[in-house]
């Protein structure tokens, strides 16, 4: 089976991956590239130059590892480069008639009669929820009979600028950008199983400088935002507060545990270029107890605007790098969220961290798409033609 390439802009590095299905299941990864850069913050990229040599890096060290030339890849899309509408489209009938996917089609049409997104495009039209004859239900409606059917649809879509910019930094490597694909999107269906996404469930993706925050409905993304903290605040905080380099602070946060720590030690040493320096380990408790709760309120806060309470039960998965890779932080989460936070993840084939979902997520998502798996595929845009074409259609324009 031909294998795919994707290209994942993460917030502090970008990964480019070749993949394909195993015969009998499962995913080969060919080639795999990661190159770090300073990420971006508010839509926008800190460096555009240093983003094109993070790129080209990524993309060459796939190609040495796969023996293979990179041709065309698959995009991911950060939520702070997307965004995301509800819209409803509805069919009434003279007699009562069997569904088609026709039907759904059309319905998906309706949905889009009256949406505008200005400097955006069009990527995924996913429907949410369908209600025939006043019956609601997840489940596809086509041989179902009904004189009435309505569908919320999750229509998600790219900012043009990210798209022009990645665009021609790829031309320059002489590869076609031939699909976009959100990767809350993506991330919510590697990581959540499909029955605990039949109500809302939450994916929280830590990056480097903000955190997405996304639910996840069915196949859909139904709701989704971003704070403004991430890993690197936790290491700027220790930088200062325990007056060492910035790289150095970032070695202690990664080996900080929430966890009760039975060393009877209360001291740490920090190991730097110029030399050693010991400091106390409460002082280093107390710096990153108290980032961790300001944190875990942004979340809160987060998820009460999208309506989503304690009382209700949900489901978090937590993803991504920073806090997500601290031992223990899933378990201080769920203490202050008072929710189920879990940092679950299925086998990955290699890098097998967190902070490699996003990348992971777009691969099986573009493979799901391509070669079709168990699960529905998500339907998207609302030409009935296929997904490739349909992009690749998009991207000459």
């Amino acid at each position: 089976m031909k294998p795919v390439s994707i290209l994942d802009i993460g917030s502090s590095k970008v990964v480019c991956l070749m993949g394909s299905r195993a015969a009998r299941g499962g995913t080969v990864v060919h080639g795999t590239g990661v190159a770090a850069y300073s990420g971006y913050a508010d839509g926008a990229f800190f460096d555009e130059k240093e983003l094109e040599q993070a790129i080209v890096s990524a993309v060459k060290e796939a190609e040495v590892m796969s023996r293979r030339r990179i041709r065309e890849v698959a995009l991911s899309v950060p939520a702070p480069f997307s965004r995301l509408v509800l819209a409803t489209g509805s069919l009434r009938f003279v007699d009562e008639v069997r569904i088609t996917p026709e039907h759904t089609d059309e319905l998906i049409d309706l949905s889009l009669e009256h949406v505008q997104v200005p400097g955006y495009r069009l990527m995924h039209s996913t429907p949410v929820v369908y209600t025939l004859d006043g019956y609601e239900t997840a489940e596809k409606p086509e041989g179902k009979r009904a004189g009435s059917i309505s569908a919320k649809v999750s229509h998600l879509y790219v900012k043009n600028e990210y798209i022009a910019l990645i665009a021609r930094i790829l031309r320059g490597l002489s590869i076609e950008v031939t699909m976009s694909v959100s990767t809350p999107l993506s991330v919510s269906m590697l990581l959540i199983p499909e029955e605990e996404r039949i109500r809302p469930a939450v994916l929280i993706d830590v990056g480097y400088l903000h955190t997405d925050v996304s639910l996840a409905e069915n196949n859909a993304i139904t709701n989704m935002t971003s704070i403004d903290m991430g890993g690197a605040q936790f290491a700027s905080d220790l930088s200062f507060g325990l007056d060492i380099p910035f790289p150095d602070a970032e070695q202690v946060k990664r080996k900080y545990s929430f966890l009760v720590d039975d060393s009877d030690d209360d001291v740490v040493v920090v190991y730097m270029p110029q030399g050693a320096k010991r400091v106390r380990r409460e002082v280093i408790e107390l710096i990153m107890t108290a980032r961790a709760e300001e944190f875990a309120g942004l979340i809160r806060d987060a998820l009460e605007r999208m309506g989503i309470r304690p009382e209700q039960q949900p489901v978090c998965y937590l993803t991504g790098g920073g806090f997500s890779m601290m031992r223990g932080g899933a378990e201080f989460l769920r203490s202050e969220l008072g929710m189920r936070v879990r940092r679950d993840r299925p086998f990955l084939p290699t890098m097998d961290t967190p902070n490699y979902a996003s990348a992971f997520g777009t691969l099986e998502f573009v493979l799901r798409e391509l070669h079709g798996d168990e699960e529905e595929p998500v339907r998207e845009t609302k030409e009935k033609q296929g997904i490739i074409k349909q992009v690749r259609k998009i991207f000459n324009k």
